[in-house]
């Protein structure tokens, strides 16, 4: 009997070592992961601190005003340019495809429920 339960002992040691083993794998595995996974993300971070960087150092005034001169040809404002808001001649309203040809078949107008002299009259709140 004393020999049965020392087998038991044994493979119950045994089997709560390898569980302990596992787990420690496990937690080994996800800290692993995670350790990559912040290795990624401050290198996507330190990625997107250079592209800001960079387009700060390509929207410098004096670099932009340099290729506008370069590349749009520009000439300098004149006051001949003012015009009142009067003298901008007005668009037409803006119509849609949809509306006009709604407006062509007749549907374009609003409608009306119908109502009816008992709909009234049961109004709450309504006074006879």
């Amino acid at each position: 009997m004393i020999k049965f339960l020392h087998v038991i002992a044994i493979g119950a040691l045994v089997s709560s070592a390898v569980y302990a083993y596992t787990i420690k794998y496990e937690t080994t595995l996800a800290t692993e992961h995670l350790q990559k996974l912040k290795t990624k993300t401050q290198r996507e971070r330190d990625a997107i601190q250079v592209l800001k960087a960079e387009w700060q150092f390509l929207n410098r005034p004096d670099r932009i005003q340099t290729l506008a001169d370069r590349h749009l040809d520009l000439q300098p404002f004149q006051a001949t340019q003012v015009v009142k808001p009067s003298e901008i001649p007005n668009r037409g309203p803006k119509v849609d495809a949809i509306g006009r040809k709604l407006e062509d078949l007749g549907l374009g107008l609003p409608t009306e429920t119908p109502r009816s002299a008992k709909a009234s009259a049961t109004t709450p709140g309504a006074m006879p």
